[in-house]
Formats: C-alpha cells, structure tokens, sequence
C-alpha cells in the first residue's frame, strides 16, 4: 500500500518519507504541521486500512516515536 503520495496531500503534511534499511526493515519519518493534523491524517480511510493490515506484513510490535521539531529547515521542492 503506497502511503507517501496521498499522505503527502493530506493537509498539514510538511514530510512524509519512507525509509527501507538494508535489514528489511522500514522507517516512517512524518513531519506535520500540528497534532490535530496528524489526528486528521490517523483517521482517514487510508490509515486505518493501512493499520489493518499491518500486523499481517509485520513481526513483533511496531514502535512509534513522537518529538518536536527543534532545527526546523525550509520544505525541499521535489
């Protein structure tokens, strides 16, 4: 399930990238403008299916770290 692109146009979406390491695992990094944003963002169709499913794709407990911004940089264009 592709999650970058329509996440991207998600109001409040600053970033929103997804990271493979050379393990097999992955890295979600999000940026949003506000929490309610990213509460907006976690209750969309999109979302809630993607977390449906995840249990499936994945071994153990995914982990999620929450922090606020502290040397923000201008958006980059793509």
């Amino acid at each position: 399930m592709d999650l970058a692109e329509p996440s991207r146009g998600h109001a409040g979406n600053l970033q929103y990238h997804l990271h493979e390491q050379e393990d097999g695992r992955f890295f979600l990094y999000e940026v949003w403008r506000s929490q309610e944003d990213l509460d907006r963002h976690d209750a969309t169709p999109l979302l809630r299916a993607f977390m449906d499913q995840l249990p499936d794709h994945t071994e153990g407990t995914p982990e999620a770290y929450f922090g606020a911004m502290r040397s923000p940089y201008p958006a980059v264009a793509a």
